[in-house]
């Protein structure tokens, strides 16, 4: 039973098809994995047992009858606690919603996993009110990277607990929310694989929103034909969110073997990144050697307009100002403690004049347009996706706003990006590469990606738990 651990969701799911796993003995080890590990690993702000049981049943039945069965049939996930579950409470990781009453519709991207067979075992955590890089959360829980069990260290965030829910082995994927990274960073610390899709390929109608001008939805899973398999069913146009609908339907696994040669690329200057760990950096220079060997073709872009801390400090004006918007009023009247970095993170958007949002709001939308300018002389942008990997939770400076130094800037600029899983660093802690495209290019990151993991086997080691 223990290799089941050891598996992507796509092996899962295809050994469920073919009758080698069933449903039900997949998700009774999940949930057993969870009361095993849960406790000190912390991924799940709840678990729902006897839901997953009879939904693993009924998709036993429909495998055992031969029945039309989903892409997902079987498959055990995971859920941040912003997408909401008809019946169920959404916490968004704060004791400011403590007492909400359970929600009375599903999340479209709820509705289309379960409707593609897909078994959610529970919500998981987040930083509280998904602002922030770390993963910590001093008000509800933060989760525990898996990668070391003696010094415990960060998992990454906001979608902290959808990460370590994979990476322990609590649940075959995992649906996040990347804001200015929360995708992206935690995939990165864990040893995963993650997708911020472009805005409006994924519906929101239904997820607690952050920054209703950058917030996205994507998965976190093992592999990138995993994180495909995910969004052939997350996507599509949804006439309950607007901003879908005029992002057109593809097949994100069709082409997954297609060849990439020919696929240009440009590496982001050293001089550009800021300081990265020289760890990180060799292990994205081996990667890049391994598209090399895939037929990609090694450019030099025009990317030196890109000033990180520049879009990091324009996007965090958006995102405090339309966060203290969402959430600001009743954080504010709010007498439960919570997490102070994040609360403190969101509250500054009180300070910011509605002039100075609205500068940015305009500044952003001209600067994109003078971006795209870069995709004309390359297909994607490689970079580190963090400047180092996890520290311990002892040295990290909440206020410190590093995880993200390298991953807002896609949101900002409104690209679509893939962590990949690269190596590991000096300490055995993993490492992680990031490739940026154009918008609506989402395809194209996850060819690559499972062309490069076809060649590489850092996506295979597993914390030893």
């Amino acid at each position: 039973m223990n290799n089941l651990f050891q598996l992507s969701l796509s092996e899962l799911a295809n050994a469920m098809r073919g009758r080698q796993l069933s449903p039900v003995e997949v998700t009774r080890a999940f949930l057993d994995r969870i009361h095993r590990l849960d406790g000190q690993l912390k991924a799940y702000a709840e678990v729902w047992p006897d839901d997953a049981m009879a939904q693993a049943r009924a998709s036993e039945q429909r495998i055992m009858q031969g029945m039309p069965l989903g892409p997902l049939e079987g498959v055990p996930l995971g859920l941040k606690d912003l997408v909401h579950v008809e019946g169920k409470r959404t916490r968004a990781g704060s004791a400011l919603y403590e007492s909400r009453r359970p929600m009375e519709s599903s999340a479209t991207v709820s509705t289309r996993l379960l409707r593609a067979g897909a078994i959610p075992l529970g919500k998981t955590n987040l930083v509280e009110l998904a602002f922030g890089g770390w993963g910590t959360n001093q008000g509800m829980a933060t989760p525990r990277n898996p990668w070391d069990m003696r010094v415990a260290r960060v998992p990454g965030g906001s979608s902290s607990g959808s990460a370590v829910a994979v990476a322990g082995g609590m649940a075959a994927g995992a649906i996040g929310t990347d804001t200015g990274g929360s995708v992206r960073i935690p995939a990165a610390f864990c040893g995963l694989t993650g997708l911020r899709p472009t805005f409006g390929r994924v519906s929101r109608h239904g997820v607690e929103l952050l920054s209703s001008t950058l917030d996205t939805v994507g998965p976190i899973t093992w592999t990138a034909e995993d994180a495909a398999m995910l969004m052939q069913v997350m996507h599509g146009p949804d006439p309950e969110d607007p901003t879908t609908l005029h992002m057109p339907l593809t097949d994100f696994i069709g082409g997954l073997r297609d060849p990439v040669r020919g696929t240009r690329y440009s590496v982001v200057r050293h001089e550009d990144l800021g300081t990265v760990d020289d760890a990180v950096v060799r292990r994205m220079e081996q990667a890049c050697e391994v598209l090399d060997t895939l037929g990609c073709v090694r450019t030099n872009a025009n990317n030196g307009r890109l000033d990180l801390s520049k879009d990091q400090e324009a996007a965090g004006v958006i995102i405090a100002t339309e966060g203290y918007r969402q959430h600001g009023e009743a954080l504010s009247m709010c007498e439960m403690p919570g997490d102070a970095a994040s609360r403190a993170r969101l509250m500054r958007g009180a300070t910011i004049a509605q002039e100075r949002y609205a500068e940015a709001i305009t500044n952003r939308t001209q600067r994109m347009q003078a971006f795209q300018t870069t995709f004309a002389d390359t297909d994607m942008l490689v970079l580190p996706t963090l400047p180092f990997a996890a520290p311990p939770f002892a040295e990290i400076d909440e206020n410190d706003l590093s995880p993200s130094r390298l991953t807002r800037f896609v949101g900002y600029y409104g690209l679509t990006a893939l962590a990949l899983p690269c190596g590991f660093d000096d300490a055995n802690l993993p490492v992680s590469v990031q490739l940026v495209a154009a918008p609506g290019q989402e395809a194209l990151l996850l060819q690559v990606g499972a062309h490069f993991q076809r060649q590489t086997r850092h996506h295979l080691a597993r914390p030893d738990l």
